[in-house]
């Protein structure tokens, strides 16, 4: 790439990260805000994303470091080149370092004064020496939570529940890109194409789910556009799997969109292998972009009855909502993916950790139990529920579930547990209900 291009590149994730500070939102909204009229620059969104990824996974070090060699703030702009570049040098090997700031760099020079781009240099220089002392000097739950750019708040609430030494590899984990993933539907068809590109893929412990090489996302993109893969992180399937629908089953995937843990659904229900001929599946959640991404994902169910269903549960709309489209109103196995806090999935969505408050997870758990309660009202008399979340927390893992249970007399608490991430799964809590024996 020629060092123009180079450096524009550089130029807008920079000033892109500076009109995000002024107004953060969801990642995944923003970059859809700038990009959708930016069409031709697929790689430049990638390697914002990138950089915003990686910077608000380790926001509160690279600030931290930064404030250190700076006398007085610099203009927002420059602050975001900054931080911009500390989040590239941290995601590289150490032998790209060098390079990386001279890059950086030379990008402050085109578009700062020669004392501002002087000030970049030598700050740049210093930073990777300056966090690796930090690294090594971290000792404190206090330290961890700078190191690896968390609320103190939520380092102090995982120690309280989990213990010092668990909260810290929480958030350890939590500072590591997250991987790509993708799932392969149990047919042959699927089996046989999958054959032409597993060389871009690595074995995953978890049956059906294969990790993505680095550099080789460009390349798999035929296998997105099929019916038979999906990109998701493997623990997204244990949730399913606790409610393991059947083929000749009625399903009900509440809170569905945009509908990965649908085709999960649908393809155990494959996997069965009988009766799918009698099988429906009924996914429901609210109008909106989700929704549509919702009615495309089933669109892709070819071996069974998918319907998507608009309704605001919360508000008691469903029943209203299954009896206009002529579907059942009582089912054999009920998903309900709920609302929740993030906290399983914080490197994934490293913006969340920074709108996260104590309150928010306590109102998450009164949303999950109201949704709970509700879902109930759908079961066959012998029908099942399963319960997920993709956080850790146990308020919403395990409190909001025994509350639901102790108002529902029909009903009991077979299979609880919670997933922490690791090296590759992403955290999340699942629950099953089932008749009272």
């Amino acid at each position: 790439m020629p060092k123009a291009q180079a450096t524009d590149k550089l130029a807008r994730a920079a000033k892109l990260h500076a009109e995000y500070e002024k107004q953060p939102a969801k990642l995944d909204k923003f970059f859809d805000s700038k990009f959708s009229l930016f069409y031709k620059y697929g790689e430049e969104r990638g390697f914002c994303q990138f950089i915003f990824l990686n910077l608000l996974r380790n926001k509160r070090i690279i600030e931290s470091i930064l404030s250190r060699f700076l006398r007085k703030r610099p203009k927002a702009l420059l602050f975001s080149l900054l931080k911009c570049a500390a989040a590239e040098i941290l995601a590289s090997p150490p032998e790209k370092t060098a390079q990386i700031a001279h890059a950086w760099v030379q990008c402050c020079k085109e578009r700062f004064s020669k004392p501002e781009a002087a000030m970049a240099n030598a700050v740049l220089r210093k930073f990777a020496p300056e966090y690796e002392k930090a690294k090594l000097s971290a000792k404190s739950l206090e330290d961890f939570a700078l190191l690896y750019s968390h609320p103190l708040w939520l380092a102090k609430s995982w120690k309280s529940r989990f213990g010092e030494g668990k909260a810290v590899e929480i958030m350890r984990q939590n500072s590591k890109p997250a991987g790509v993933f993708l799932r392969v539907s149990p047919s042959q068809e699927a089996a046989e194409i999958f054959k032409k590109y597993s060389e871009f893929f690595e074995a995953c412990a978890v049956e059906g789910f294969f990790r993505l090489k680095g550099g080789a996302f460009d390349k798999i993109s035929p296998l997105l556009n099929s019916p038979f893969f999906y990109i998701q992180d493997p623990a997204t399937s244990f949730a399913p799997a606790l409610l393991n629908p059947k083929g000749g089953e009625k399903i009900l995937d509440l809170c569905a969109a945009p509908g990965g843990k649908s085709r999960i659904l649908a393809d155990l229900a494959l996997k069965s292998g009988k009766d799918l001929a009698k099988t429906s599946l009924v996914s429901v959640d609210l109008p909106g972009e989700r929704f549509e991404l919702l009615k495309q994902n089933l669109s892709k169910i070819g071996f069974l009855n998918a319907r998507a269903v608009s309704a605001d549960i919360i508000k008691g709309e469903l029943a209203g909502a299954l009896k206009r489209e002529s579907l059942p109103e009582k089912y054999d196995a009920v998903f309900l993916d709920a609302p929740c806090s993030n906290t399983g999935v914080l490197r994934r969505r490293p913006d969340a950790r920074y709108r996260l408050s104590p309150a928010d997870i306590s109102a998450c758990a009164e949303i999950q139990l109201r949704l709970i309660l509700e879902a109930a009202k759908f079961l066959k008399p012998n029908g099942r529920l399963a319960y997920s979340t993709c956080s850790i927390d146990p308020l919403e893992n395990e409190e909001a579930p025994k509350r639901a249970a102790a108002l529902l007399p029909n009903l009991e608490i077979r299979q609880m547990k919670t997933i922490f991430p690791d090296d590759s799964l992403d955290g999340a809590g699942m629950c099953l209900f089932a008749p009272r024996l």
